[in-house]
């Protein structure tokens, strides 16, 4: 008999700088067992990520220090945070004149592997909980 897979335990640092949606990550994740560490930088969050290790990160597009995308490729780039999966969570694509943001977009003009996913604010909870049991709960190494 297989074991039931959860996401209780599971950490994800969330980098995001609008206090509201901080808080309403912080509630829904706690619901459902999961460690919510956070950062409202992009600058302390490799820190923050290589003294924790979470199994998730969520980051915002635009951050007050410097951009979500290029936190990313930072990631993407570090020897031990690449393999942990990324999700953006912005509402630039609600305002941005040009193409949307995209995975296969971040991808091409980053010249990094794509996020994990996309979700737009504002977002519905249980999308966001439906793509996060998709990523953790369907990883090899857990």
């Amino acid at each position: 008999m297989g074991t039931v897979k959860t996401l209780k335990g599971k950490k994800i640092l969330v980098v995001e700088d609008d206090k509201e949606i901080v808080e309403t990550l912080r509630l829904l994740l706690e619901q459902k067992g999961i460690i919510m560490l956070h950062s409202e930088y992009g600058e302390p969050a490799v820190s923050i990520a290589e003294k924790e290790f979470p199994d998730l990160c969520i980051f915002d597009i635009m951050l007050p220090d410097k951009s979500g995308l290029d936190l990313y490729v930072e990631f993407k780039n570090h020897p031990e945070l690449s393999v942990i999966p990324v999700i953006f969570l912005t509402a630039v694509n609600d305002y941005e004149l040009g193409e949307p943001w995209t995975a296969e977009r971040i991808a091409k003009e980053y010249d990094v592997p794509p996020p994990q996913g996309f979700l737009d604010k504002p977002f519905l909870p249980e999308d966001l909980i439906k793509l996060l049991e998709n990523i953790l709960l369907s990883r090899l190494d857990y």
